[in-house]
């Protein structure tokens, strides 16, 4: 079964005779303003992409191409992929295109992945989308993990994809659930309770279809060494309590960012990093954790607002009506 909130993904082995593993990065963008989407990103850090014949993420709800967006080509901004990598990078765009290596100092880092386009869309020969069990299957396909291998200088290289999926219709919040207080009508600020629901590869919540492709893999799927969930949301929203204690929490650099993001920055955006490892346990095949993470928001009603205004004054023009009147009064009855 699934409750919408799952999300799934894993790496399915190129051989039998050649194990490989792979880190998983989440991260949710959830903003204040209900006339935008929230989204979220996928990465994928391959210890060896050449060992995989595939790359598989199931989404929870129905996704389209025009939905999901490539962002390999901006790791060629080092400040950017040091951001996301948190580590000191350099960054060189191959001649081709196809590609982005990263390097800390001598030693190449990793080699990120840019899809081929077609029509302003990722060509559907590298990513294929299809429709499964009320969600969408994303694949990235062999053909893009040979290409990202070709690029790399040696063998052995680690590969990052990255992808953004921003659900439509706009306004959209697939992990995000508002309470808001009963009595809003009557009070111009009132509390809201905000919280974010995302399970990553958690099989009691996860379609039955799905956790059966995972088992179908041919050479059976590739070790999650870990997974990263980061929250990035506004200032004005107090964290209460999350499924653990964060690993670290910052402010977003907006100078960095903010071209980063489709229609900019919210002003003050806060990040909460969590991460689990799992390296060296094959216990299960598909490792993941579910985020939890309660916040409380201060929120105005305009409407409520300019109500107590137009009413203020009502009562002024009523009250200056009366007093002309008993005023009119008075002359007339002396």
């Amino acid at each position: 079964m699934s409750d919408k909130k799952t999300i799934a993904f894993w790496c399915e082995n190129a051989d039998a005779g050649i194990q490989s593993s792979a880190e998983f990065h989440v991260n949710l963008w959830h903003f204040s303003n209900k006339k935008r989407s929230d989204f979220f990103e996928i990465g994928i850090l391959a210890k060896d992409p050449a060992a995989l014949s595939a790359i598989r993420i199931y989404v929870p709800f129905s996704v389209g191409y025009n939905e999901v967006e490539d962002l390999g080509e901006r790791f060629a901004n080092p400040e950017l992929a040091q951001g996301i990598f948190n580590e000191a990078l350099s960054s060189t765009r191959k001649e081709n295109g196809r590609s982005v290596e990263l390097t800390e100092g001598d030693e190449i880092y990793c080699q990120v992945h840019v899809f081929s386009p077609d029509g302003g869309n990722i060509d559907a020969g590298e990513l294929a989308i299809h429709p499964k069990d009320g969600g969408s299957l994303l694949t990235i396909t062999s053909i893009a993990l040979a290409s990202l291998s070709r690029q790399s200088q040696s063998d052995g290289t680690k590969g990052y994809f990255r992808l953004r999926i921003t659900p439509k219709p706009y306004g959209t919040r697939p992990f995000v659930t508002e309470i808001t207080p009963k009595d809003r009508a009557w009070s111009s600020g009132f509390e809201v309770i905000e919280y974010i629901d995302c399970r990553m590869n958690e099989a009691r919540t996860l379609p039955n279809s799905v956790a059966a492709a995972a088992d179908a893999a041919s050479f059976g799927v590739a070790e999650t060494s870990r997974v990263v969930f980061l929250a990035v949301v506004p200032v004005v929203s107090s964290v209460t309590s999350s499924h653990a204690g964060w690993h670290k929490s910052r402010l977003l650099e907006t100078q960095i960012w903010k071209g980063y993001v489709p229609d900019g920055l919210d002003d003050g955006m806060v990040v909460y990093h969590w991460r689990k490892s799992f390296e060296g346990d094959t216990s299960k095949r598909l490792q993941g954790f579910s985020a939890f993470v309660k916040m409380q928001t201060r929120k105005t009603d305009l409407r409520i607002i300019a109500l107590y205004v137009f009413v203020a004054l009502l009562i002024g023009a009523v009250g200056s009506l009366i007093a002309t009147s008993l005023l009119s009064l008075s002359f007339a009855f002396p």
